[in-house]
This record gives C-alpha cells, sequence and structure tokens, in this order.
C-alpha cells in the first residue's frame, strides 16, 4: 500500500478520526456500505455496559451510567439531531425488517379503492419480502396488489416514474432513499412532495443515507423513515434498527404492539391494554437490545462529532477523486458506470459494472481490498470519509489495473450475503 502520504489526505480536516477505528490488519477495507467498522468509542460504551451487568445485576436497567431502561430515547435523542427529526418521533426496536412490518401494520389502511402498496423493481429483497407477506396475510396478492416502479435501461429511478405509480392506486410507498445497488440518490423532496400531493402514506428506507448523506426530516416530513444502523452508523453486525414516524401519526395505535411501547410511567402496572407511550415510542415492541444499543450509543459520538455535513463533504470528495481515478487510469478496461455522476444524485458509494466483477473482486481481496460484489456484474465500493484515504483510492486503482493486466486463475465468488 502506499507508503507516501497524498496530498489530499495531508488536508483532510476528518483526517483525524482514522485512528479511532479498528482497521483490519493488512486490509484496505471499502465496504463501509455494508458493515462499517468498530470504533474506540463504541467498545467502551459495550465494555462498560458489560462492567455495570456484571456489578450491577438487574439493577443496571435504573442504576447505571447508561440507564438501560431509557437508553432507547437517549439513542433516539442522538438520531434526532443527525436527521434533523424531534426526539419523539423516532425510536429503536429490532431490525430494520421488522420496522417495515411495523411501518405496514400501522400505517396501511383497508381502502378497497386504493389497495395497492408500491416498491421498485430494485429494492432490497426484504422491502419485496415483508411487504408481500403482509399482503398475503391480509387475503391480497402480492401479484395484483404489490406495483413496482421499473428502473431505465441505465439501471436507474426516474422521479416521474415514481411520481406516476401513486396514481395507479396506491396508498402505501415503500421506497430507498438511496438504491442500494448502483448508489442513486433520489430526489427525496421531490418525491415526498408528489406523495402527499396524491395521498399516498411514503416511508423512506434511509439504510444506505443516514451518517453519510444529511437528512432533514422535519422539513422532508415522510409519513415514516426506516434505517439499519451497521453501515454509515458504524453501530455493529446487526445493530438496532431505527424508524422514524411523523408527529402527524402520533396519535395511531401500534399496528403491532409490546410491551415497551407502553408509557413509561406506568409500564409496570403489567395493564391488561395497551396504554401507548408517546410519540414513536409506542411502536417498540420487546426489551431492548441493550448490548447492540451500547455499541451504538458509542458509535453515535463519532458521528456527532464529525458532523454529517462534513462527512458528506468528504464522502463527495472520495467517491468523485476513486471516479476519476477510474477514467483516467482504467479507460479502456470495460468499466460501465451504475451510479449517477452528479453530486446531488449520489450515495455514500460508487458501483460500477464489469463482466468479470466477481473474479474481479476475489481478486482484489487475495490482494487485500475489501470491495463488495452483487449479482450478476456490479461491484461495489464504499470509501468511508471516517477512515478511508485517498492514496486508498489510489491503491485500489492500481491494484484493479494489475489484476486487468495479470488475470489470476480464481474460482468464482458467490455474493456476499450482508447489504
Amino acid at each position: 500500500m502506499s507508503a507516501i502520504m497524498h496530498p489530499l489526505d495531508q488536508l483532510d480536516p476528518l483526517a483525524e478520526y482514522r485512528d479511532q477505528f479498528f482497521l483490519p490488519p493488512g486490509k484496505v477495507y471499502f465496504d463501509g456500505n455494508s458493515l462499517g467498522l468498530l470504533c474506540r468509542s463504541a467498545e467502551q460504551a459495550v465494555l462498560e455496559t458489560l462492567h455495570d451487568w456484571k456489578t450491577l445485576a438487574i439493577e443496571g436497567w435504573t442504576d447505571g451510567e447508561a440507564d438501560w431502561f431509557h437508553l432507547t430515547e437517549r439513542i433516539a435523542a442522538q438520531l434526532s439531531r443527525l436527521t434533523q427529526a424531534p426526539a419523539d418521533s423516532i425510536t429503536l426496536t429490532g431490525s430494520t425488517t421488522l420496522h417495515l412490518h411495523q411501518v405496514l401494520a400501522t400505517l396501511y389502511r383497508r381502502d378497497d379503492s386504493r389497495p395497492h402498496i408500491l416498491i421498485d423493481s430494485s429494492a432490497f429483497p426484504t422491502d419485496r419480502y415483508g411487504v408481500a407477506s403482509f399482503l398475503r396475510n391480509l387475503g391480497r396478492d402480492p401479484a395484483e396488489h404489490l406495483l413496482e416502479v421499473a428502473t431505465d435501461d441505465a439501471g436507474l429511478l426516474r422521479e416521474a416514474d415514481i411520481l406516476e405509480g401513486f396514481r395507479q392506486g396506491v396508498q402505501l410507498a415503500i421506497l430507498p432513499s438511496v438504491v442500494f445497488t448502483t448508489g442513486q440518490l433520489l430526489d427525496l423532496a421531490m418525491v415526498t412532495a408528489g406523495a402527499a400531493e396524491c395521498d399516498v402514506r411514503l416511508c423512506w428506507d434511509c439504510s444506505h443515507s443516514v451518517g453519510v448523506v444529511p437528512l432533514n426530516l422535519s422539513e422532508l416530513q415522510p409519513d415514516a423513515a426506516i434505517w439499519c444502523t451497521y453501515k454509515y452508523l458504524n453501530g455493529g453486525p446487526g445493530s438496532v434498527a431505527a424508524l422514524y414516524l411523523h408527529p402527524r401519526w402520533h396519535a395511531l395505535r401500534p399496528g403491532l404492539a409490546g410491551w415497551f411501547g407502553a408509557d413509561k410511567s406506568r409500564q409496570f402496572r403489567m395493564e391488561p391494554e395497551l396504554v401507548p407511550a408517546a410519540g414513536a415510542g409506542r411502536l417498540q415492541l420487546g426489551t431492548p437490545h441493550v448490548l447492540s444499543l451500547s455499541a451504538l450509543r458509542g458509535a453515535l459520538q463519532v458521528i456527532e462529532a464529525a458532523g454529517v455535513d462534513r462527512l458528506r463533504r468528504k464522502s463527495l470528495q472520495l467517491t468523485g477523486y476513486l471516479r476519476d481515478q477510474f477514467r483516467g487510469r482504467l479507460a479502456e478496461a470495460g468499466f460501465v458506470w451504475a451510479t449517477p455522476e452528479a453530486d446531488d444524485r449520489r450515495g455514500g458509494h460508487l458501483a460500477l459494472r464489469h463482466q468479470r466483477a466477481r473474479s474481479l473482486s476475489l481478486a482484489l481481496r487475495a490482494r487485500g481490498f475489501v470491495p463488495d460484489f452483487r449479482e450478476p456484474d456490479l461491484l461495489r465500493m464504499a470509501p468511508s470519509p471516517l477512515y478511508s484515504r485517498f492514496a486508498d483510492c489510489d491503491d485500489l486503482v492500481a491494484a484493479i489495473g494489475q489484476i486487468l493486466a495479470d488475470p489470476p486463475d480464481l474460482p468464482g465468488l458467490s455474493a456476499t450475503l450482508v447489504t
């Protein structure tokens, strides 16, 4: 790897944060859009929780520094600052898929005049599976009531097609803020306004935007948003997901109910009927995942200190620089760009198509680089603004050029499972 400091790395105002992360030895990591790396504050927060568990046992729920009973609300306040949303409009419980089912169960109405749910044709599988199973449980046929917005010939979503889809008897839409395959950033304001005009309830899946793309949910005002916390937020594998519910729906009863969705002041009365908490907290279900939440609490301290606006600026610089290196040094290598070029249309990762993307990914890993491969021909690369360097981008492109010039004899590579 490069031993000489890159000039842009010397000028990087976020360079200090690299030392706060545990970088895989001997590797250059470009897969933070699938799983962010562990940082020291996350490790410390988990160790503190383990200590409280060891020394306080059950009293850790109320007497520990982290106050497990209110830990969800504490982290919701951190996330509210990152997403510009009221703190009581965010909660955390379980996984993104669980939140998807909660949104469906809470916001979908029995309306035979508009029975359809809209997703995009490139939707992450859990969105498709969740919506299809929800419709089946209502006795509706997904083949009829699950509508898709198709991508264009370049594999991109067009906002005009989404807006037209809203007019096809749709009452609820689940759409990605950033498409997980191509890295395309949608025009969130245009689509959200279009949904409101058509009286379509809209939920954004923000898994590939929170922590790397600034969001102002109070200004945007979707009906709901869901996101995982193990990508750009670095909360750890399987870390607890987040859910935003617009204040206009805070009086709704939760479609899925659980005892941690109760008003905390009376939760231990064990009443036979749920008295819901105020705000999005009513959408919580079971006991909080305290160890997972602790790691996230520590990781978010780094995100807040760095600032999402600064993270976005460096992310765009990194992906723009990486794109320029591909164009300058691998112009004839057969790569086809899947990610839009404009800054306001690009999320946190770059995606390129190549007929040998599978073997390229495997060969890069053999050389110490960690990109991501998606069937059938997509290579995704996500330089993190917290720990990636411009020199890393140079090294990656150089390695790809060497691999293409002298192709190794490698077996096929199956797609990785984590998104």
